[in-house]
């Protein structure tokens, strides 16, 4: 059989049974009426930027008070290994709209571009199809707020934005605003979900928290003031065969950093509690596929003070993931399945019952939210900007990680046995006991590339 570049074998042939699935979907939601149409179900996004997937505390920090977020994890799904294929935040986003690699859609850093024309966005598919579409807040890829194409509905910022005082565009007109960000976001979000409508919709929220400079909305400056956000000395390990890019341990994060970073985050658990909320009292909550997540995680001082994101080990790649919908993802349970940014195109396919486009490199959610088994790894892939973080690809399996660096030979590999070293931090990659492993792994990483077409943009 012919496959779409970009997938495999195995992967295809679940695409082909994507037209069964969404057919049985209609007897899953009991939805059929009598004059043949289906009702399909709404979808609401909620995007934030650079949280960690354990910057929650139904992630098992008690520390951290977002009730609202517990709530949907445990009226829903909570992916606990979802990742991101690229950590940075534009390539990040373009993979999740389009369900491909950065390699494919072409967005590689932050300053460049939206998107390749040739890879549609969920947002255009869902139009298509009849959804109401809207987008609400940070874009941050091509630096313009205009409206975006597949979108009815547009409220956004240029590049980074503000958490307070920001310039927007509005369906097309500019608007000073001095609201505190996500909750103006919300402002916009909830009015949009009041609307009377006869069309499914699909709404994107999506934050500027938590991004740096961590600025938290002025009625929680002093929240968390009595919590110790001070990273344990031991989360360093042994950096002997790790690279150092330079700068680790400069500039490090303060207890107060900490603290702001998860400030910045309470008012998007009360925006999810406000959306949610709406939902139920409109009686559209149960008829919602309501998904929560990030463009990529942060690492906040791991492996010997790194911050930011880019590098691929497990704070930077890793991020949160709920998804709530009674049929669609039974309440209560936790998924260890590895899950990827890039599948929610497909998933949100599925569940309107449309198939994806070819371009779609991603694998839908909706069964393995029901139980059913995922992939067994996936690649990873940065490309190098101006900073020292090199160009790195990887393999993430369900108990190993590979990474190498293509374009800095100089650089050794890393090798990490997962579930015996969950914190990475034992490079076992010049270990000849691991020596078969290392071996599996690179040629695993070879094939990931052809099976996805990968090839260094511009090369």
């Amino acid at each position: 059989m012919n496959t779409p570049a970009g997938l495999t074998r195995r992967d295809a042939l679940r695409l082909l049974g994507a037209g069964a699935a969404s057919l049985a979907l209609g007897n899953v939601l009991g939805c059929g009426g009598d004059d043949g149409s289906t009702t399909r179900p709404n979808i609401l996004l909620v995007l934030t930027d650079d949280v960690r997937h354990d910057a929650m505390g139904c992630a098992g920090d008690p520390r951290l008070q977002t009730p609202h977020l517990d709530r949907l994890a445990r009226e829903g799904v909570r992916f606990g290994n979802a990742f991101v294929t690229t950590s940075l935040c534009s390539p990040s986003r373009a993979s999740l709209l389009t369900g491909c690699y950065a390699h494919r859609h072409g967005v590689l850093d932050n300053v460049s571009r939206d998107p390749d024309r040739s890879c549609p966005t969920f947002a255009q598919v869902l139009q298509q199809a009849g959804y109401e579409t809207a987008w609400f807040g940070k874009w941050h890829m091509l630096a313009k707020a205009t409206p975006r194409a597949g979108f009815d509905r547009w409220v956004s910022f240029t590049s980074q934005g503000e958490y307070i005082r920001n310039t927007m565009n509005i369906d097309g007109q500019w608007q000073l605003v001095l609201n505190y960000i996500t909750d103006e976001l919300t402002d916009h979000a909830e009015r949009f979900l009041r609307q009377e409508r006869t069309r499914p919709f699909l709404l994107v929220v999506s934050h500027k928290a938590a991004h740096a400079p961590f600025v938290p909305a002025p009625r929680h400056a002093a929240r968390y003031a009595d919590v110790d956000f001070t990273l344990p000395a031991d989360t360093d390990g042994d950096l002997s065969h790790k690279p150092d890019w330079g700068g680790r341990g400069d500039g490090d994060l303060t207890p107060e950093d900490l603290r702001n970073y998860h400030r910045t985050l309470l008012a998007v658990d009360e925006s999810v509690g406000r959306l949610v909320a709406t939902l139920r009292e409109r009686k559209l909550l149960d008829d919602t596929l309501v998904v929560y997540t990030s463009d990529n995680g942060f690492l906040l001082g791991e492996h010997g003070g790194l911050r930011d994101k880019r590098a691929a080990y497990e704070p930077s790649i890793r991020v949160p993931l709920l998804m709530r919908h009674p049929k669609l993802a039974p309440p209560g349970r936790v998924s260890g399945e590895l899950a990827l940014g890039l599948d929610l195109m497909p998933t949100f396919c599925e569940a309107a019952g449309v198939a994806p486009p070819p371009t779609n490199q991603g694998l839908s959610l909706l069964p393995v939210a029901r139980g059913g088994r995922g992939r067994d790894d996936f690649l990873y892939e940065y490309f190098r900007e101006e900073g020292p973080v090199p160009t790195c690809l990887a393999v993430r399996s369900r108990g190993w990680k590979y990474i190498a660096y293509p374009e800095d030979p100089a650089l050794p590999p890393e090798l990490y046995d997962l579930r015996a070293d969950p914190a990475e931090r034992v490079n076992l990659a010049a270990d000849p006991a691991h020596a078969a492993k290392l071996a599996e792994l690179s040629a695993r990483l070879a094939a990931l590339q052809a099976e996805t077409g990968y090839r260094r943009p511009g090369a």
